[in-house]
């Protein structure tokens, strides 16, 4: 399992520091299991390989995405987009599906992508 120390290294200077510095251990470790099983399942493996960062980096990504969202999931609301200048904006998308956060895509699609050579 993938520790809190490590996870606590890689968001030490990460925009959602403050949110995964305002949950407990017991919180952050439900969150780095979750976030490894849905890892695990979105790349068809058995389990997460830390000696490759980009599931490492997905794991701690999509556990910050849980902690932040887990009470919408389970009220099947779940935040879809959100706007800070000024004004403010938020848009839910309702349903009760398994969901991964954009940050979390980005590494497991990068992951699934391999290599990429060119000639040039």
């Amino acid at each position: 399992m993938i520790s809190i120390p490590a996870a606590n290294e890689y968001l030490q200077r990460h925009l959602k520091h403050a949110a995964w510095s305002a949950f407990d251990d017991s919180a952050k470790a439900g969150a780095l299991k979750m976030a490894e099983n849905d890892v695990s399942l979105f790349l068809g493996i058995e389990s997460v390989d830390e000696s490759r960062i980009f599931q490492l980096c997905a794991v701690f990504e999509q556990a910050v995405f849980l902690l932040e969202n887990y009470d919408s999931f389970a009220a099947g609301i779940i935040v879809e987009s959100e706007k800070v200048d000024g004004v403010g904006s938020i848009s839910y998308k309702t349903g009760n599906e398994t969901v991964y956060g954009p940050r979390t895509l980005a590494f497991l699609n990068r992951e699934c992508s391999g290599n990429r050579l060119g000639r040039g």
